[in-house]
């Protein structure tokens, strides 16, 4: 079966459009993908701590964008913004799906101890405010500790993904010994790193492949109703 629909990708990043690309149209033949990326988002959301009004004003003309290209589905595919989405999908009338929302949801249904990892700063609050609204809804109430790994990020703007991913690895592995119920990955940068991580005991979860899956769901079940 073919799936004649159009998906286009908000961006923070240009890196690893590929791997997006490559693993929806392995499941889902005769796709389309487009992308749309502002890379000085992340930069401006940084600066400021928060994501701007401007910042906001820029998602919501790109889904826009999205729209008038005849997007059938929008991917917001950074955690970072993954609030913004939720404004400007009330703008426009194409489905939007948050890359991390799936995770957020399997996080909260995981247990109430709940360890987060980034290497951006203004990452951390949008991943555990995402938890908590699935932990509210399971009648849950949540505990949090937070690991920021700056050096990581710093290695990876240099272009030192093996340091970035070393350094990561070091910090999972010694949360995997501190009996959370989940670790969760709050950057989809951080996939890479799954491979090395099959042997910890705790659950750790990680937005690319559960992101991509819901899009998947979506994208099958809109070819059922035609």
């Amino acid at each position: 079966m073919e799936y004649k629909k159009h998906i286009v990708v908000l961006q923070t990043s240009f890196a690893k459009r590929e791997d997006t690309t490559a693993y929806l149209e392995e499941h889902l033949p005769g796709i389309r993908i487009d992308f749309i990326t502002d890379s000085s988002l992340l930069a401006d959301i940084r600066k400021a701590g928060a994501a701007t009004q401007p910042v906001i004003q820029r998602m919501t003309l790109y889904a826009m964008a999205a729209e008038a290209m005849g997007a059938d589905l929008i991917l917001n595919s950074c955690s970072t913004v993954g609030e913004v989405a939720d404004i400007y999908s009330r703008v426009v009338p194409v489905p939007v799906i948050k890359i991390d929302d799936e995770m957020a949801k399997q996080a909260a249904e995981l247990g109430d101890n709940i360890a987060l990892i980034a290497t951006l700063p203004t990452t951390l609050g949008p991943s555990r405010r995402a938890i908590e609204r699935y932990g509210r809804k399971l009648g849950r109430e949540i505990k949090f500790t937070e690991f920021l790994d700056q050096p990581a990020w710093e290695a990876l703007s240099t272009g030192d993904s093996k340091r970035h991913n070393e350094i990561l690895i070091e910090s999972i592995r010694k949360l995997d010994e501190q009996n959370f119920d989940a670790i969760v990955m709050a950057q989809v940068s951080m996939r890479a790193l799954l491979p090395d991580l099959t042997g910890t005991k705790t659950p750790v979860l990680c937005s690319f492949y559960t992101g991509l899956d819901a899009v998947i769901d979506k994208v099958k079940k809109m070819c059922e109703q035609q």
